[in-house]
């Protein structure tokens, strides 16, 4: 699903610039195409003349995810209106609900919490989050992906302690300990303190559909940072509210928090949740992510 928002959102970036050279891409699922032993999701973008420029391509560039504190200061329903046409407008099997009450944002962080904690108990999900991170400067200029520690806005010493954590033993005698509750705070805490929260559902969960929902959310993104307002994925509850046949061990907790969810967005049905996001105002970022070369990603599959 998150492979598809990322394909989803890059198809929608390439449309947006296109516009800007006078170009209409259109965008054609071919579905999984067949590879030597391996099958991949393909997009095809036809490209025709007569478009007109894009106004959400002058922030393409500046789109990023901020983890810093945000105000709680509600936004207007103006502001919520406007993200939401600009996302639901163009994709209608997308559908925005948000959470602005405050005793609501305190209960969804319980839930980003309650499933951070299945996160962190994972061992796969260990080994992909070590995978991602980088803990110094030579890492993030030499490999240009991942994430770069600096952005995950850590108070002081906390990421050293991160750093401690790389093996799953010592994972584990956190887990032993009784201290995995002090990984989930600062979600817990980030959600309460944000303007809004933004819950991103799909009608139907097919590979398609998720490609589709990406670029609906990439035009909610694109469209929140046109208002100088920050965004932070949120993924945890899309990974693991739907698992709780798949993880036994963790079935009562992903059941409650299913009954939480449910309750506070009646309107989620039998939809699929892609993905959540804090909204709000707030600071620059510290760092960012750098980006690859379009030359080292762009080109004929070989």
């Amino acid at each position: 699903m998150f492979d598809m928002t990322g394909i989803g959102g890059a198809v929608e970036n390439a449309i947006i610039a296109a516009s800007h050279h006078d170009l209409v891409a259109e965008p054609v699922w071919l579905g999984n195409v067949e590879k030597p032993d391996l099958k991949l999701p393909v997009v095809e973008l036809k490209l025709t003349s007569g478009g007109s420029p894009d106004p959400l391509n002058s922030v393409v560039e500046e789109r990023c995810t901020c983890r810093k504190p945000y105000s709680k200061q509600p936004l207007e329903t103006a502001i919520l209106d406007s993200l939401e046409a600009a996302a639901v407008g163009r994709f209608p099997q997308a559908q925005i609900d948000w959470i602005t009450d405050p005793r609501a944002k305190q209960r969804f962080g319980n839930v980003v919490a309650a499933m951070d904690s299945v996160r962190f108990r994972i061992p796969e999900c260990h080994r992909e989050l070590y995978k991602q991170l980088r803990f110094s400067r030579n890492e993030v200029e030499q490999t240009r992906d991942g994430l770069d520690v600096r952005t995950l806005e850590l108070p002081p010493g906390v990421a050293t302690m991160l750093k401690g954590l790389r093996s799953w033993e010592a994972m584990q005698a956190v887990h032993r300990l009784r201290l995995t509750p002090l990984l989930t705070i600062p979600s817990k805490v980030a959600v309460q303190k944000s303007a809004a929260i933004a819950v991103v559902s799909i009608s139907t969960a097919s590979i398609e559909s998720y490609m589709h929902g990406g670029r609906a959310i990439e035009r909610l993104w694109l469209a929140a940072t046109a208002l100088d307002l920050s965004m932070h994925p949120l993924g945890s509850p899309a990974i693991f509210l739907p698992q709780a046949k798949e993880r036994p061990q963790f079935r009562s907790l992903i059941e409650r928090s299913q009954q939480e969810t449910f309750e506070l967005l009646p309107r989620l049905g039998n939809r699929t949740m892609q993905l959540a996001f804090r909204v709000g105002r707030s600071k620059p970022p510290t760092a960012r992510s750098l980006r690859r070369e379009v030359s080292e990603v762009l080109g004929c599959p070989k």
